[in-house]
């Protein structure tokens, strides 16, 4: 078996050649043997810049002249969708970034189309493959937390004209975030506002298959320059504190990270930070932010090294909580995740 995929990319635009491409030099599974955009000038600038032996401006005429083994797609949502569709119906894995679609309805007939060719699909969750993020799940899977009580999810990026537009492109990444650490939603009611300088936000209550409780708190109040994103984490053993996928705190009475004396009372918190223990390209953001991680994971999936998590079917329940959350800021009521359709 060969130990590096042959890997086609779908999308040269400015957040793939600036958060994506630059992995795949780092990655020893991952081979790429074509790119392809619709703008000529921008699929041979990332051909040449990242190693591709050759460029294409049609995605069939890709597909059928390399043969990739998968294939990752950067664009719009209605670009990874259609494009997504034609590879999964050839039997190609693919990696897509997010949102898979621009509704439920597309997200799903991408599962489903997965399923019928007998091949699977990613989505590009990066949060999942963050350091700090991986290593609180790994600490969750201990069980010393025990069972999660509540989680708090907040998050304020740039501006956004709609809440959909929102939702899709921003609170989707804190939405996986929080089924990844604390399970499936059950239950959500929705409240939002929008003020008159044109700035959104939206405050979720939401119940858990694991019987806790969860807050989803997400605005565009903030700039690009200066996002802020935090995740605080409880159960019966104590509690998890996450700043923007780079620092961990644990409180627990049970376990500390490191050595050092605290105050019995208040039990013990440590703190792990990844992002000042990383040198060179890994301190860049990508690597502590996930885009290695997932195209990495990606690659591995394709080789049958590893089993493809953040999968197509994790985007299809985060986009089914999405229109429950616009339905529930329609409707001004409490909505049944399972319900939306």
């Amino acid at each position: 078996m060969s130990d590096t995929a042959r890997l086609a990319f779908a999308g040269a635009g400015n957040h793939s050649t600036q958060a994506l491409y630059p992995c795949i030099a780092q990655i020893p599974e991952f081979d790429l043997v074509a790119v392809c955009d619709l703008d000529a000038a921008k699929a041979e600038s990332a051909a040449r810049r990242f190693g591709a032996p050759k460029a294409y401006t049609d995605v069939a005429a890709m597909l059928d002249e390399a043969q990739p083994a998968g294939v990752c797609l950067c664009g719009m949502p209605d670009m990874h969708h259609a494009v997504g569709l034609e590879c999964l119906r050839r039997g190609i894995p693919v990696w897509m970034e997010k949102p898979p679609a621009w509704d439920l309805a597309g997200a799903v007939e991408l599962v489903e189309t997965a399923e019928a060719a007998g091949t699977w699909g990613m989505v590009g969750f990066m949060k999942r493959f963050a350091q700090a993020n991986a290593i609180a799940r790994e600490y969750l899977d201990s069980g010393e937390l025990g069972p999660v009580s509540s989680i708090t999810l907040m998050h304020g990026a740039g501006r956004y004209n709609e809440f959909r537009r929102m939702l899709l492109f921003n609170g989707i990444h804190m939405i996986d975030l929080g089924r990844f650490l604390a399970g499936e939603w059950v239950t959500l009611h929705a409240f939002g506002a929008q003020t008159s300088a044109g700035t959104q936000a939206i405050s979720v209550s939401f119940t858990l298959e694991c019987g806790g409780v969860g807050q989803l708190n997400i605005n565009s109040a903030h700039t690009w320059q200066d996002t802020f994103e935090q995740v605080y984490l409880t159960g019966s053993g104590g509690g998890l504190h996450l700043e923007s996928g780079r620092d961990l705190e644990v409180i627990s009475q049970k376990r500390r990270f490191a050595e050092g004396r605290g105050l019995e009372t208040f039990g013990w918190s440590s703190r792990y930070t990844t992002s000042h223990n990383l040198s060179g390209w890994f301190s860049s953001g990508h690597h502590t932010k996930g885009y290695w991680g997932e195209l990495r994971h990606f690659a591995r999936a394709v080789l049958g090294q590893v089993e493809p998590v953040a999968t197509l079917e994790d985007g299809a329940r985060d986009m089914r909580i999405i229109e429950g959350i616009l339905q529930s800021l329609e409707t001004g009521r409490s909505v049944v995740v399972a319900d939306v359709r």
